[in-house]
């Protein structure tokens, strides 16, 4: 059909032109009818054979798009990616990171929502979310968990706070302030109470929010003083948040949480890997900015130590 001629095409195809003409004859039995006109210069083909040559087109068409298909897929270039994080994560860091991912992926598609951790591990178990960044673990069944790194929560103070200009603010400098506080079903407010109760530390608390950016916008606009993840502090300015360490010191670790139900695609292994090398970088970056000069005890304090599980 491409070459006009049974000998061309056999040369193409590496064989002899009878085995060729053998072929075409039997696949002509086959159909029931004539595929080419012979003549002494070539072969032109038949309307039926025309027509059969269209479909046997489209079937080439098809194996090549799974082809392509198939190599999109090994590039991580194909498919969907549902996953779900924490708020402080997913607002103003996690973006730039997969916008980072996603650019030279044209055709996968990510969705991305938001969960207060201890939501987030019911929505990976149980609503085919592929993956999740949370600060939880827990028992339940049908998702597993991988630690991704480790945060230290820090202090935020609003500016021009008595505290400000301290290198560390310890929990029993708190005593009496007015305080901005989490909910108590977030299980990460259980380790920062325990740390003011360790220390005997009464606080003032005045307002109880549920995200840890809402603690971080009560604290710019001077509410009181609070105790974050320091993620919460990305996109506040120095003229409207104060960034501390806090001691001592409160370990938030972050979470990759996956269905343990089914195996996690080559496109979400490869999304966790780019998030965890650029995550770990941010946060590196972060301690860089918010670390105290040594203080009286001899410790150097950090405010994230970035790690691996």
């Amino acid at each position: 059909m491409e070459l006009g001629s049974f000998t061309r095409a056999a040369e193409k195809l590496h064989l002899s032109q009878p085995a060729v003409s053998k072929l075409i004859y039997l696949l002509e039995r086959s159909c029931g009818f004539t595929l080419f006109h012979r003549q002494k210069n070539g072969v032109i083909p038949t309307a039926e054979g025309q027509m059969l040559y269209s479909e046997v087109e489209r079937v080439f068409l098809g194996v090549d798009s799974v082809a392509a298909r198939a190599r999109a897929i090994r590039q991580f270039d194909y498919g969907e990616i549902n996953l779900v994080t924490f708020p402080s994560l997913g607002t103003r860091v996690l973006p730039p990171i997969l916008a980072e991912f996603i650019e030279t992926k044209p055709s996968l598609r990510v969705t991305i929502a938001s969960r207060n951790s201890w939501l987030l591990v019911d929505r990976v178990a149980s609503q085919g979310v592929d993956l999740g960044f949370g600060m939880t673990v827990s028992d339940r069944p049908g998702v597993q968990f991988e630690k991704l790194c480790s945060m230290e929560a820090v202090c935020v103070l609003p500016p021009g706070h008595r505290l400000a200009e301290r290198a560390t603010v310890d929990a029993r400098d708190l005593e009496g302030e007015r305080f901005v506080s989490l909910v108590e079903e977030d299980r990460a407010q259980v380790k920062i109470d325990q740390a003011f109760a360790d220390r005997d530390v009464e606080r003032n608390i005045i307002l109880k929010a549920q995200l840890t950016e809402a603690c971080c916008s009560f604290v710019s606009a001077g509410v009181g003083v609070a105790i974050v993840d320091p993620l919460s502090t990305v996109g506040f300015g120095p003229d409207e948040l104060v960034v501390k360490p806090f001691l001592p010191t409160v370990v938030q670790d972050i979470w990759i949480i996956t269905p343990s139900f089914r195996e996690t695609s080559l496109g979400a292994k490869a999304l966790i890997a780019h998030v965890k090398k650029r995550l770990t970088e941010k946060l590196t970056e972060m301690a860089l900015s918010i670390r105290a000069p040594e203080n009286d005890s001899g410790r150097l304090g950090s405010a994230i130590s970035p790690g691996y599980g």
